[in-house]
């Protein structure tokens, strides 16, 4: 399948920026600049304007405002994200007890074999299921892990350039929680095919214990959590062992994970490279085989961004699907926690054990049903034709807008054999007001930070500075015209998912190409980044670094997801085989990872999970990092 088949679009409206990259010394002298004297002298609203963030002031929006988009399911959401005809599912309690069981068949057969995860041109991952049925086989001890695991966090600081996955842990905690999971496993009475299995947690979310600081030098400092979030209870109650809390992009606000306050964290396939953000201590940490899952937290792709960039599965769940209670409120209409794994099997795990009600939580008491595909169908070996019907809407203006070639031409590789070998048919759309609804999250995400980060800004970094001095231009007027802008974005997927396919005013009020039944997909495809991780430069390490570019390409696949709430998966597609000269000079190498995006309707996280295993399947071999730590005697 070439990409070469790009109709004419009469939508696409999407434009890249030509700010500068500003970093270093330069950074923080602008930053001051903005700070004292923007304002006042126009400047600020000058770079607002030049970037498109006054757009909305020109729209006479008939809509209500949208201000948290969870959606109570109809009938129709509700029948096609617990039962659908072309995904045999199960509960996810039913699906865990079935894995789990597998597991135990395969660790009585266990006696004598090792994990072995070196090979280089077919390198593998280790999973829940290796250390369970080590574990369960009486190969190995959850303890004995652990003492592995203490020696690789050391490990992982001494390697040049550190990793810099690993923020916050302690020794003690660690061998607490192997010990306990080891005598489980020795009385027979594992919680779970995860117990003993460690498992690290983004700076955004709070671990009993330790400080929950958002990548800040400051915040929470001297103030440590006094309870578990939800889903960190959650994994701690099904045996994880919780190693910690991992490095982030200060506040959230960046998707590069340059962080001056704390530390930047290394992408383990090319250390001189950005893991992305904002949750890259996690893609770091399990990229580099140190532990198989993390949970980051995504308001505008950082969970999907750094598992892309990383070569991991992310996925960003439904707005409302997981419990936010013990989350950090950075953005909260538009940020939801998500699993970061090695493997869609760890992925699938990790979302039956955190998504559901929680009543504490109002938001997540909407949801229907938490079910996965059966897992049957992901333990069987790979068949052909896993996914016939399945209609996938592609905008491929918007696919094929990248910075790099490549980055297309290996998604539609991907694209190519789940048509050709799976069965699922390519449905050509357009998805209007792109610009319009990149802005508007533009505008809400900041605008929600700004609400919440009201104090001590001066101890942030200049990068997050500059950001904040930025947005404070914008008036109340923005940010509800932002929400209009949301229901107008709500209202084009309500046409492609099918949702008013008996109501032709809405079709032609809110049309995407085809129309009515034409138009309807089960899911959307986009690579997940229409770029390759930058470099790290020095002053970006000292100082911080402005690259609105970046972050413009880097997210623009990103924010319908999150401001609309709908789910949305990366996969690893493939890795680049060309040689790269970036438009600053930069030089880029071969065996970068190249992630593909699906996205799907509320609540069908369901189908995401089926096609993204589709695609590892596809996938096969693996190519193995440059830092690895993975290499665990099983």
């Amino acid at each position: 399948m070439t990409h070469n088949t790009t109709p004419p679009s009469s939508t696409y409206n999407l434009v890249d920026p030509k700010t500068p990259i500003v970093s270093g010394r330069l950074l923080a002298f602008l930053t001051n600049f903005l700070e004292l004297v923007g304002e006042p002298l126009g400047v600020t609203s000058y770079l607002c304007a030049d970037a498109g963030l006054y757009v909305l002031r020109n729209k006479d929006y008939a809509e209500a405002p949208t201000t948290m988009p969870v959606w109570a399911p109809v009938e129709k959401m509700v029948q096609s994200a617990v039962a659908d005809p072309k995904t045999n599912t199960v509960a996810a309690q039913d699906y865990l007890t079935a894995l789990q069981k597998d597991a135990d068949d395969q660790a009585a057969k266990a006696t004598g074999l090792r994990a072995d995860t070196r090979g280089e041109d077919n390198h593998r991952f280790l999973t829940c299921r290796d250390f369970y049925v080590a574990y369960k086989s009486g190969q190995y001890t959850p303890t004995k892990v652990a003492e592995q695991l203490i020696e690789r966090i050391q490990a992982s600081s001494e390697v040049s350039p550190s990793l810099g996955a690993v923020w916050n842990w302690n020794k003690e905690k660690i061998l607490k929680q192997a010990q306990e999971s080891t005598v489980r496993y020795q009385n027979g009475t594992p919680l779970s095919i995860v117990d003993g299995v460690p498992v690290i947690v983004k700076d955004e979310i709070d671990v009993e214990g330790f400080e929950t600081g958002v990548g800040t030098s400051y915040i929470n400092k001297g103030n440590p959590a006094k309870e578990d979030a939800h889903l960190v209870a959650l994994l701690r109650s099904h045996g994880a062992i919780i190693i910690g809390k991992s490095t982030m992009h200060e506040i959230g606000l960046g998707i590069t994970n340059f962080n001056p306050s704390t530390t930047t964290p290394r992408n383990p396939y090319r250390p001189a490279h950005s893991t992305g953000g904002s949750s890259g201590g996690s893609g770091a940490a399990v990229a580099s085989g140190l532990c198989p899952i993390a949970i980051g937290c995504d308001g505008g792709g950082s969970v999907r961004i750094p598992s892309s960039y990383c070569g991991i599965y992310g996925l960003k769940p439904t707005q409302g699907r997981i419990s936010g209670r013990g989350e950090y409120p950075l953005a909260p209409t538009v940020a939801i926690s998500g699993p970061m794994c090695a493997s869609m099997e760890d992925l699938s795990i990790v979302y039956a054990i955190i998504a559901g009600r929680d009543n504490q939580d109002p938001n997540s008491l909407l949801q229907p049903t938490v079910v996965l595909p059966s897992p049957t169908n992901l333990i069987s070996s790979p068949q052909k034709g896993q996914l016939q019907g399945l209609r996938i809407g592609i905008y491929r203006r918007w696919f094929e807008d990248v910075t790099h070639p490549e980055i297309a031409q290996v998604c539609y590789k991907m694209l190519d054999s789940l048509v050709k070998d799976h069965g699922a048919v390519l449905v050509d759309i357009e998805i209007p007001e792109l610009f319009e609804n990149g802005k508007a999250h533009n505008i809400t995400i900041v605008g929600e930070m700004l609400s919440k980060i009201s104090t001590g800004r001066k101890k942030l970094n200049y990068q997050s500075r500059l950001e904040l001095a930025m947005m404070a231009s914008l008036r109340i007027e923005d940010y509800v015209r932002a929400q209009q802008q949301r229901t107008r974005s709500i209202r084009f997927l309500e046409s492609l998912f099918g949702h008013k396919e008996s109501d032709p005013h809405h079709h032609a009020q809110y049309p995407c190409l085809g129309g009515l039944e034409a138009g309807v997909v089960d899911v959307i495809v986009t690579p997940t980044i229409a770029n390759l991780p930058p470099k790290v430069h020095p002053g970006a390490e000292s100082h911080g670094e402005s690259n609105y570019l970046n972050n413009v390409k880097g997210m623009q696949y990103m924010m319908m997801a999150n401001f609309t709430g709908i789910p949305g998966i990366t996969a690893v597609a493939g890795y680049t085989a060309e040689e790269y000269k970036h438009h600053n000079g930069d030089q880029y190498e071969t065996g970068l990872p190249i992630g593909i995006q699906f996205m799907s309707q509320w609540w069908d996280e369901k189908r995401l999970i089926h096609v993204a295993k589709v695609c590892e399947q596809v996938l096969g071999a693996r190519q193995k990092p440059k830092i690895w730590l993975g290499d665990y005697l099983l």
